[in-house]
């Protein structure tokens, strides 16, 4: 039986379409054996694309899916497998039928499971065995499902719940995913809200000519959606995909008031009559031609210019927080605010009507809709945020649809009931615990949310009174059990001289009070490096004894984690680049996500790593070598990754480039990182912890610096890189080769760290590497000069 332990396993994937062959490449990537059938060669073609796309961490990842003919492979792939998943059309008679036969075969432990956004679970296995049905679920992934959270489970009546408990805990510590249980109901959770909430703003916003760059600025991040808004969103999905689920759900839900009220727009009828069916097609609400975006005209059905939408709103608006936002939008003078309190409060009126239908708690309705369609809050947090806000909510759930009058008076008085039984909020946090609204008491009665143990929270640690020590950029928490964590809160996490003087005080906290210490945050990233902006300022006044002094700085931090007399964990995730990397190279262990971008991109800012980041690397470089091995090669990896810049798209890829070392484990469930690298720092601290020994690093001198630059001055021969390009590059050599020695010797570490600040401040004297670091801060992106 599939759970937590099952780290290798062989699972059989039906389908090889974008969902089959993504479900596959993520299971092959987590260790996996995987089997991928469909017909004719489509499984090696779906292979193929998904390596040329980039879907696995690493290439070679592919070589754990064979590729097989369903017609002729089924039975002898499914009796070894350990989990059988289905991801075939969405048609229940072909579901069915693929079932029976593949249960005739499969192995009597196997998990069964058909992968469907809103198919009926006990409709397509109804005709199987007792037995079968124990082990059968329902698996909603999304698209993309690698990088995608969430993922619902939807078990029927007739299913073991080992099984359920087993592949929930599974799916969340070995494929990083967050469980929600939705009930066997037409389109679940997320279908049954997300298409809704769809096509309603779809509707609305033609009826009341709003133009859809208009109404993807106003359903999108202004109002905590992503940024695909509306029309956008509607062609990611695909305009048939869409009509299809709506055609399903009205068949499927005859006494649902909103879906039965629901009806295609001609317009949109019109687009899929012409093959225009968003971007699969290349054509849908918007098209591209070349790098130009065209948008249809709701009156003339012909595309023109996409054009900046001007609304009747305040450029600060989207500075504010959230509950005032949507006050504003929502009070907007029509049609604007006609159209958003149809197209955004509608959908939400109607989770509340369908809650208990779909799901067995409030908070999974808010986590699938957060996570599913990257809603910034849930249905019922909303909720919770405008009454907050002091929003009007009596107005009518059915706003913009046509409906039966009577069933709509019984609909709006159910909704109406839950908002009240809702006082003061759907949540509440009494004593440090987090409460809910449940949903069947109609007398407002919340239950205390469970806490689970492999979750850190660091903002209700806080509030519980649990911090050590605060600052303007850091805040030092006690996560438990004796483990310290550092918290970076600075945008993005960057380093400046107060964070980091700061951060002495905190390792010294943690050595004298605290068995272990974890560096991490819950922001975007782990750290963004150091501050360019402080750069530029120290290079437009001169200040170069602040510059050096600050270089300095970083490099005695990197050394005070290092040589901590606790164990120091990294927790990282996001990106940890430039002097983000550098605090996080020398600690005791790194604990990285498994999706984190690592590297030290100094070059492509005209500059190179001085905070300790060269130094480190060119030890990892040359550690460990064998007798007689040459030492060039694998230093020249090392230095080609930091004179190009370089930084990993994924952890796997950042063990390859050395950023990483292969001892150190890596982490699927973003949710469970600080709780994995506190769990990792306490085994060491208890494992008997010592800082490691200074360390004599090899520098190959002149000779290996000649050997180095070889393809170096060859590249700029042939015009690959620039002039400045060559000068960094020859700085980086030079440091990891010893300066000037005239032969190999073993230096400190405190020589090489001397050779770093030299390089780094000669290079920022420069005016081609001032003007770097001016159009990554100007634009976000590199500049070749």
């Amino acid at each position: 039986m599939i759970n937590a332990n099952s780290r290798t396993g062989h699972i059989v994937v039906f389908g090889a379409g974008t969902m089959g062959s993504g479900i596959a490449a993520l299971m092959a990537s987590a260790g996996w054996r995987v089997t991928l059938l469909d017909k004719d060669n489509l499984a090696q073609i779906a292979i193929d694309k998904s390596v040329k796309g980039g879907v696995f961490f690493l290439p070679e990842q592919a070589q754990r899916i064979k590729p097989g003919n369903v017609e002729t492979d089924l039975e002898g792939a499914v009796k070894d497998a350990d989990w059988v998943l289905e991801a075939i059309i969405e048609q229940v008679d072909a579901k069915r039928a693929l079932w029976s036969e593949v249960v005739a075969h499969a192995h009597p432990s196997a998990l069964l499971s058909s992968n469907t956004s809103g198919l009926g679970i006990e409709e397509m296995s109804s005709h199987l065995s007792p037995d079968a049905r124990k082990r059968f679920i329902g698996t909603h992934f999304f698209n993309p499902p690698r990088p995608m959270r969430l993922l619902e489970v939807i078990p029927t009546d007739q299913t073991a719940p080992a099984f359920v408990e087993g592949f929930n805990a599974f799916a969340e510590q070995r494929l990083g995913k967050r469980v929600v249980i939705a009930k066997d109901r037409p389109g679940f959770i997320t279908t049954r809200i997300g298409v809704l909430s769809m096509m309603i703003a779809l509707n609305s916003a033609i009826r009341h000519g709003i133009q859809p760059e208009e109404a993807d600025l106003l359903l999108g991040p202004l109002s905590g959606r992503p940024r695909s808004g509306v029309f956008r969103l509607a062609d990611l999905v695909g305009l048939d995909i869409s009509h299809n689920i709506l055609l399903n759900q009205q068949a499927r839900l005859p006494d649902d008031i909103f879906v039965q009220s629901l009806q295609m727009p001609p317009l949109w009828q019109t687009l899929v009559d012409s093959g225009r069916l968003g971007e699969k097609t290349g054509a849908g609400f918007y098209k591209r031609e070349g790098k130009q975006i065209f948008t249809l005209d709701f009156v003339t059905g012909d595309y023109r210019p996409k054009i900046e939408p001007q609304l009747p709103i305040d450029a600060t608006l989207a500075k504010a927080p959230l509950g005032d936002r949507l006050i504003t939008l929502l009070g907007l003078p029509d049609p604007y605010g006609a159209f958003m309190r149809e197209a955004f409060l509608t959908p939400i009126f109607y989770a509340a009507w369908i809650a208990s239908e779909v799901a067995y708690d409030l908070p999974s309705i808010d986590q699938a809709m957060e996570l599913g369609f990257n809603w910034q809050t849930g249905p019922f947090a909303t909720l919770d945020l405008l009454k907050a806000a002091g929003a009007d909510l009596a107005v009518s759930p059915l706003s913009g649809l046509t409906e039966d009058e009577k069933s709509a008076e019984t609909v709006s008085q159910a909704i109406h009931a839950l908002l009240s039984a809702a006082t003061p909020g759907f949540y509440a946090v009494k004593e440090g615990k987090r409460y809910a609204l449940q949903m069947s008491n109609e007398g407002g009665i919340h239950v205390e949310l469970p806490v689970r143990a492999d979750r850190i929270s660091l903002s209700e640690l806080a509030e519980s009174g649990k911090t050590v020590m605060e600052t303007e950029d850091l805040r030092a928490i006690d996560i438990g059990d004796g483990a310290l964590c550092l918290e970076l809160r600075t945008k993005a996490a960057v380093l400046t001289p107060r964070l980091m003087q700061s951060a002495f005080e905190v390792i010294e906290r943690a050595e004298q009070e605290f068995k272990a210490l974890v560096i991490g945050n819950q922001g975007n990233m782990y750290s963004a490096g150091f501050n360019l902006k402080l750069f530029l300022e120290y290079i437009d006044n001169n200040s170069w004894n602040h510059m050096e002094g600050g270089l300095d700085l970083l490099q005695r931090l990197s050394m005070r984690m290092k040589y901590a007399q606790v164990p120091v964990v990294a927790a990282v995730h996001g990106y940890a680049l430039g002097g983000g990397c550098e605090i996080m190279l020398p600690c005791a262990c790194v604990h990285a996500h498994v999706e984190s971008g690592i590297g030290l991109p100094e070059a492509l800012v005209g500059l190179l790593p001085a905070g300790g980041g060269t130094t480190i690397m060119t030890g990892r470089a040359t550690a460990n070598l064998q007798p007689d091995e040459d030492p060039l090669p694998r230093l020249k990896a090392y230095f080609q990754t930091l004179a190009m810049g370089k930084r990993s798209n994924n952890a796997f890829e950042a063990k390859r480039m050395g950023f990483l070392r292969e001892c150190e484990n890596l982490c699927w469930n973003i949710d469970r990182l600080l709780f994995e690298a506190k769990t990792l720092a306490l085994a060491l601290a208890e494992a008997g912890y010592q800082p490691p020994p200074k360390p004599q690093i090899l520098a190959l001198g002149e000779g290996g610096y000649a050997r180095l630059m070889l393809e170096v001055d060859w590249m700029r021969s042939a015009g690959q890189i620039s002039d400045h390009d060559h000068l960094i590059a020859s700085k980086i050599a030079g440091i990891m080769t010893g300066g000037n020695m005239k032969s190999a010797a073993l230096v400190s570490e405190d020589y090489l760290h001397e050779l770093e600040r030299e390089a780094f401040v000669f290079l920022c004297g420069t005016e081609a590497s001032r003007a770097r670091i001016q159009a990554m801060l100007e634009t976000g992106k590199p500049l070749r000069n």
